[in-house]
């Protein structure tokens, strides 16, 4: 069996051997100074590998800039061949691995040791050895290499009559992208559709026969335009997988694609709970029931060793696809109730209503020949009142409509790996990004504001700004969790795992009107009801609050008005003419840390006495607060309101 350098570090290729690797050792040391003689007779000849200092090689989860340069001892296998005619040196002892592995950390500032089979490697298996500081241990094979394909379905949309559905039109101005390839080669932003590129794929080959015998791929005859990367990641069954093509060469060569209209996920839950009654499914490998032209799938190419294939359906991983399948799935529910990409739900505010309604759903997907199948172990076409769609458990049925997290997900998500390496403190980017991902999921379900997790948002902020500006960015890279980030992440995991229920409707409004504002120096805030204003503050800017940013001091009129002023329980209107301001109140966060912590004090007081926010915005001409924020008195209440600048009329941003 043979042991080659990969971008993974150390992995093994070939077929089954009677003496397997047991060990093979990696030491970061510090020159070649420092390369152990005694060690190097008794187990084996040390190898210097070429361009491991300076940031050459990618993808070994640790930064090479900071290395000194690399050491590797094989122990307890044959000889192998490097590339290039390099090869590592054996050594005869792996029982004596455990001494050597004392002597070496004397000398090297981390060590990284191998200790599976190929065929028994898993993911655990590599994990950082406390012990030894400065430790980067390569990443196993993936979860799902050795997943079989999901039964995917051999029926194809018939896309033509769907467009004759369409009364809006959304779905007829991209379909030209699945059947004309004129209008595909203009989506281009060089103009030049040659394309040229050609990524190999990885264990895909044992995937063709599968691939063929379901018409999603056919072997290519010639070149294709773009043949990409191809890979599964498992589905939630944890026995299947999905096929999920690489395409950021193809994105990376033509433009963005439209806006999805995919609804926001609260404006989806309150429509949702506006009924009593629904009916959910699934597409069946809905991403594969687009066909595609076949002068268009030469460029959804697969890279594989013999013959590349070519994708003959709608390709998942290619930045128009989610555009193209919500706005088939708006045209299949249009008037009847919602769809989430490849989940449609069919709502009634009556049972008789959603019957009707799933019938009219049923005619439209039969006429479209899209295959649909019931989600869990529900009936298919069955009404229910109490359901769990793209994550969130609703009970309609309830006396006031309601809804939560799905368990399973919220119990995943709670004891998951990476939520217990992100709380260690010591996690990859990858797990960390995984759970924050999440949180900001179950936040927005369960309607937990996100600016009371401002350490955690600020770190991720930084994170992901690090890995958007890198050249090579290394998701299996350990990375320290501060602290305060690790708290506020336990606090929502214990939200999580109490999954409270949501409870839905408006509430009633309070018949007053917040204004505040802010300038260089000062600040108001003032309470308007019945047409008159009832009460007011103002005050100076002092300390750091005086040296601040325009928007934050903002935000600080905006906190003291709630707190001083705002008593009464239900809908709160708020007049803020600075429009930063009002995108964090109403989505609940902002990006910076400092005015995450100021809108959190003002949302928990506003959730202890039952208020909810609901922020406008007004030009800086209609604001009525503005006057007392540069020189004049607050008025004796209650007063007449001053008369506006400009007599726009206030709205919601968002």
């Amino acid at each position: 069996m043979a042991v080659t350098w990969t971008r993974a570090w150390w992995r093994w290729t070939g077929g089954p051997t009677t003496r397997p690797v047991e060990r093979v050792v990696r030491v970061d040391g510090r020159s070649r100074a420092d390369e152990p003689g005694g060690e190097r007779q008794a187990f084996g000849r040390w190898v210097k590998r070429p361009r491991v200092d300076g940031g050459k090689r990618r993808g070994d989860g640790c930064d090479r800039r900071s290395l000194s340069p690399t050491w590797v001892l094989a122990v307890g296998c044959p000889q192998p061949a490097g590339r290039g005619g390099r090869g590592v040196g054996v050594g005869r002892d792996a029982s004596r691995l455990a001494g050597l592995q004392r002597r070496l950390q004397g000398i090297a500032g981390g060590l990284a040791v191998y200790d599976e089979a190929p065929d028994n490697v898993s993911s655990s298996t590599y994990s950082s050895t406390p012990s030894l500081p400065g430790c980067r241990v390569a990443p196993g094979r993936r979860a799902d290499a050795g997943l079989p394909l999901a039964r995917v379905t051999s029926n194809r949309i018939d896309v033509e009559a769907l467009a004759a559905m369409d009364g809006v039109g959304r779905f007829r101005e991209v379909l030209p992208m699945l059947m004309d390839p004129v209008a595909f080669a203009e989506a281009f932003v060089s103009g030049d559709a040659a394309g040229g590129c050609r990524v190999p794929s990885r264990g895909m080959e044992r995937h063709r026969a599968t691939l063929r015998s379901c018409g999603v791929a056919s072997d290519a005859r010639s070149r294709p335009a773009f043949a990409m990367k191809a890979f599964t990641t498992p589905k939630k069954d944890g026995r299947t997988a999905r096929l999920v093509l690489d395409a950021r060469p193809l994105n990376d060569a033509m433009r963005r694609p439209p806006s999805m209209d995919l609804p926001r996920l609260r404006d989806f839950i309150a429509e949702v709970e506006r009924h009593r009654f629904a009916m959910q499914c699934d597409g069946v490998s809905y991403f594969y029931q687009f066909p595609v032209d076949a002068s268009i799938s030469r460029y959804f190419g697969i890279g594989m060793k013999g013959c590349d294939m070519l994708l003959n359906v709608l390709c998942m991983g290619w930045s128009w696809a989610p555009c193209i399948a919500q706005r088939a799935s708006n045209v299949l529910v249009r008037d009847l109730g919602l769809a989430w990409v490849d989940n449609f739900l069919v709502l009634g505010g009556t049972l008789d209503e959603a019957e009707r309604n799933v019938a009219v759903f049923r005619k439209r997907a039969q006429a479209a020949r899209v295959e649909v199948r019931a989600e869990g172990d529900d009936a298919l076409w069955q009404v229910r009142s109490r359901f769990v769609c793209v994550g969130v458990e609703f009970d309609l049925a309830a006396e006031t409509q309601r809804h939560r997290l799905d368990p399973s997900w919220a119990e995943r998500w709670v004891d998951g790996s990476g939520m217990t390496a992100v709380l260690s403190g010591r996690a990859t980017a990858r797990q960390f990004a995984e759970v924050f991902g999440g949180a900001v999921w179950a936040t927005d379900i369960l309607a937990v504001p996100r600016c009371h997790f401002a350490a955690l948002l600020s770190f991720a902020g930084r994170l992901g700004g690090r890995m958007v500006g890198a050249a090579a960015p290394v998701w299996d890279e350990v990375v320290d969790v501060p602290p305060s980030a690790r708290r506020e992440l336990g606090a929502l995991r214990k939200i999580v795992r109490e999954n409270p229920w949501v409870v839905g409707g408006v509430p009633e409004d309070t018949g007053s009107v917040l204004w505040t504002d802010a300038s260089s120096r000062a600040w108001a805030a003032l309470l308007e009801a019945e047409g008159r204003f009832v009460d007011g503050r103002q005050g100076v800017f002092a300390g750091p609050d005086a040296d601040a940013h325009i928007n934050l001091k903002e935000m600080l009129a905006f906190a003291e008005g709630v707190v001083r002023l705002c008593w009464a329980p239900g809908a709160q209107r708020c007049r803020i003419d600075n429009a930063a301001v009002v995108g964090a109140v109403a989505k609940g966060s902002s990006s910076s840390y400092a005015a995450n912590r100021v809108l959190s004090r003002s949302l928990r007081v506003a959730g202890r006495r039952g208020i909810v926010l609901r922020p406008d915005w007004v030009p800086s001409g209609g604001q009525l607060a503005d006057p007392y924020t540069r020189g004049t008195s607050l008025p004796r209440f209650p007063a007449q309101l001053p008369l506006p600048r400009s007599r726009a009329t206030p709205f919601d941003l968002f």
